[in-house]
């Protein structure tokens, strides 16, 4: 006959075994990929584990979190779990601000210095504010060899693997390393045709942006970048939307109100003829590409269709019948959201 005494350890043993001790292993070789985002609590984290297979039950998990104090210190950030993890070894993981983490960063097209600080806060924990500084740090600047305010417009999109910690401190790396990427992506033959067409670098970025703020169809790029070349050389406003859209004090909008297009900034290509001062986001390379080798074309207009393409015009009057049609689907689009309401 156990005593009381026996079974009271015993019992005390398994549950320490598996609230701490207790490995998971998956039927996978494979590493688990989990992203924690920011606000996320530990309930939340430990149904994405157990979904994942990182951890066999999530009551478990959470009781272990609560016990040692772990549940308010979950840093957000993407996490690689590999086979035979404890719950205490996953929860130091998650919550240890000196370990470096190996994630997936990926910074979509068009986006602006100041959305991709955001994004970097949100994803990372990351500082958006210093990163939003680094880009305009003057000494890094010069350490690159840049003449800008920032480097808006020369950080470029795309999918980067990196190692990070949350204690921060990586603003000025990330930063470097978009840098070169877009050093890499514009190639000597690129340079060769800038000289040639007697473009300037900071031009030529300065367009691609706005290509990439007007549209995401690559088909239609070039045909932009014609346009927008054409209007340039009759000394024509280039009235484009995302350079207002750009520096509206309250941010970017979904539609401009004609109030907007009188905001006064030398970015608004409404008020003012020529390229803005500069970038007004990352342009990705098929925009750059356009900007370089646009196509040669009559156009001077063109708007919006409404399914992500643009009709195009070589004469005012046909540019308004075209807005007209745009403004008939909008209507029409209009009277269907009405008639769904009813």
């Amino acid at each position: 006959m156990y005593s009381a005494a026996f079974i009271f350890v015993f019992v005390l043993f398994m549950l320490v075994y598996f609230l701490f001790l207790n490995k998971t292993y998956r039927n996978s070789y494979d590493e688990a990929v989990v992203k924690i985002n920011r606000g996320q609590g530990l309930s939340s984290v430990a149904r994405e584990l157990e979904k994942e297979g990182v951890i066999y039950n999530r009551y478990v998990f959470i009781a272990a979190g609560r016990l040692f104090g772990y549940q308010e210190n979950i840093i957000p950030g993407e996490y690689r779990f590999g086979n035979g993890l404890t719950n205490i070894d996953i929860l130091k993981m998650i919550t240890d601000p000196f370990l470096t983490r190996n994630v997936t960063l990926t910074i979509p097209e068009g986006l602006n210095i100041r959305q991709i600080g955001r994004l970097l806060s949100r994803q990372f924990n990351l500082d958006s504010v210093k990163f939003v500084n680094e880009a305009g740090n003057d000494s890094l600047l010069s350490e690159l060899g840049v003449e800008a305010e920032n480097l808006e417009g020369f950080l470029f999109p795309d999918t980067y693997n990196l190692n990070i910690s949350a204690r921060g401190g990586m603003e000025r790396e990330i930063v470097r390393i978009m840098f070169s990427e877009f050093k890499r992506k514009v190639t000597t033959v690129m340079y060769e045709e800038m000289k040639r067409r007697k473009l300037k670098l900071k031009d030529v970025v300065t367009m691609a942006s706005i290509i990439e703020g007007e549209t995401r169809f690559k088909p239609e790029k070039k045909i932009i970048a014609g346009v927008y070349y054409n209007r340039l050389k009759k000394r024509m406003k280039l009235e484009a939307d995302p350079t207002v859209q750009y520096v509206l004090p309250g941010g970017p909008k979904r539609r401009l109100a004609y109030s907007d297009l009188k905001f006064e900034s030398p970015y608004n290509t409404y008020l003012h003829t020529g390229l803005p001062p500069g970038p007004i986001n990352n342009p990705g390379l098929s925009s750059i590409l356009a900007a370089i080798y646009p196509e040669e074309n009559n156009y001077l207009y063109f708007v919006a269709k409404g399914d992500g393409s643009h009709r195009f015009a070589s004469t005012f009057d046909e540019h308004k019948q075209n807005i007209q049609q745009y403004r008939k689907y909008l209507q029409e689009l209009e009277n269907k959201k009405s008639d769904t309401l009813k």
